[in-house]
């Protein structure tokens, strides 16, 4: 099973490429990757279900690097972002996945909170983040000591 999905890994690897060769560009292009996956405001315990996931996943290809890409809800702790990227980068650090391979992102905010997850080859680098969601530090609600939390939504 791992050497059928080490394989899949490497012509999908091959194929991004050497994607537009033949399109008349110099040097071919890199396809856009996919976000893996990608959840909101959720209490840990089902974040959890989402790590999980995530480090098997990148169990699998063991050359991966895990974008956590987080952006803070409207109202939001300040530092959330950045509090709720290094709690699931050490949740996956004890699954097993190495610190070098797990890059959290604090994205700014959004209406509403969302983390997306990228497992990309070390040769891909992230995408930029589209910002046409992402709300200015006056539109949002900043709390000041406070705990990250589920808020329900």
């Amino acid at each position: 099973m791992k050497l059928l999905v080490a394989i899949t890994f490497s012509l999908f690897l091959f194929t991004a490429l050497t994607h537009g060769q033949d399109s008349g560009l110099k040097g071919g292009t890199i396809i856009a990757p996919d976000k893996y996956d990608e959840w909101g405001d959720a209490p840990f315990a089902d974040e959890k279900v989402h790590l999980d996931k995530i480090a098997k996943q990148a169990k699998e290809w063991t050359l991966s690097i895990v974008y956590l890409v987080i952006h803070a809800g409207q109202t939001a702790c300040v530092g959330e972002a950045k509090a709720r990227g290094a709690r699931a980068k050490e949740y996956l650090m004890n699954r097993g996945i190495s610190t070098e391979r797990v890059v959290p992102v604090d994205a700014g905010w959004r209406k509403e909170l969302t983390v997306e997850a990228w497992i990309l080859p070390p040769q891909l680098k992230r995408s930029n983040v589209p910002s046409d969601l992402d709300l200015k530090r006056s539109q949002v609600k900043l709390q000041k000591n406070c705990k990250i939390q589920y808020r329900g939504h």
